[in-house]
């Protein structure tokens, strides 16, 4: 289970077509592998149907149909479907507009009108995740402005802006503390950490110090830096990560709880009974009984 990203966040320029002042694209079009990348236009992603994985900033996580997301300028980020990880050609199916925040004006957005438009924006630098039936409308204006030009095209995506200035159940992404250490040295530690993890997940082996050898850091310093940086403690990020792979396998595949417990990286059945119990509320069997009730 790997994420195609590099140590440091490529830097991707990306220009509209002719006539275009901002881009408007179905992500299948392209033929260029998805990678860990930044660049200084705001993005709006809607993945209508699919599945994996997605890195925000320090945020791991999940996705599935009708996942709904806005980044703001310059946040590290990648898609990693998977139905092609591990192909040449990772297609990433995703409806994506990309846009620079001043690419109407230096002026446009300190408008009166734009206020919350703005404000909006800047919460986006941790990127911003809206739940169903918020991602869905909006996800139907984005299918819709791929068919428009013009002046109808750019109302279009104003109007998709503006209503999710009136959403208040967003979730940001990234931690604070990450815009904070995302310098070019304290980025490429946290990146190379996260690869490993990431690669690592079914290792009961994988702990703090190993992590610390990596980037050349003492434990305690290396703790008290991804603290900082992720908001929580290594311990609980490789946890979490884990309950998260143990959840989609109790969900989409027929596997023993014991199997799947140990492609987690449990070394036992009862330390991933308890684990899932403190971070889900319910046993993995009680999980798996519920999601197949409720679907």
């Amino acid at each position: 289970m790997c994420m195609k990203s590099s140590v440091k966040p490529s830097f991707e320029k990306l220009m509209p077509a002719a006539g275009e002042s901002f881009r408007c694209l179905n992500r299948n079009s392209l033929r260029a592998p998805a990678k860990w990348h930044r660049h200084p236009e705001a993005e709006l992603t809607y993945v209508e149907k699919g599945s994996g994985f997605r890195l925000v900033g320090d945020h791991i996580g999940s996705y599935r149909d009708g996942d709904l997301v806005l980044l703001g300028s310059d946040i590290p980020h990648t898609w990693s479907s998977d139905e092609y990880r591990g192909k040449t050609y990772d297609l990433h199916p995703a409806f994506v507009v990309q846009f620079h925040p001043g690419f109407l004006g230096k002026d446009f957005l300190a408008a009166a009108e734009m206020e919350a438009v703005a404000s909006l924006l800047e919460r986006a630098r941790r990127g911003i995740w809206y739940p169903r039936p918020v991602a869905d409308d909006v996800g139907k204006r984005i299918k819709t402005m791929l068919k428009l030009s013009g002046v109808p095209r750019l109302i279009e995506l104003l109007a998709c802006l503006h209503e999710l200035t009136q959403v208040d159940s967003g979730q940001l992404l990234s931690s604070e503390l990450y815009l904070r250490t995302a310098g070019p040295e304290g980025e490429r530690r946290i990146q190379t950490v996260c690869d490993h993890i990431l690669h690592h997940l079914s290792d009961p082996e994988l702990d703090l110090k190993t992590l610390a050898d990596l980037v050349r850091m003492n434990p305690s310093a290396f703790s008290r830096f991804f603290r900082q940086s992720t908001g929580r403690t290594v311990t609980t990020h490789i946890a979490e990560l884990r309950i998260g792979l143990a959840c989609r396998l109790l969900t989409e595949t027929d596997r023993s709880i014991l199997s799947i417990s140990l492609e987690a990286g449990f070394s036992n059945l009862s330390n991933f009974n308890r684990r899932f119990r403190s971070l889900r509320g319910m046993t993995p069997r009680e999980y798996r009984s519920h999601f197949q009730a409720v679907r």
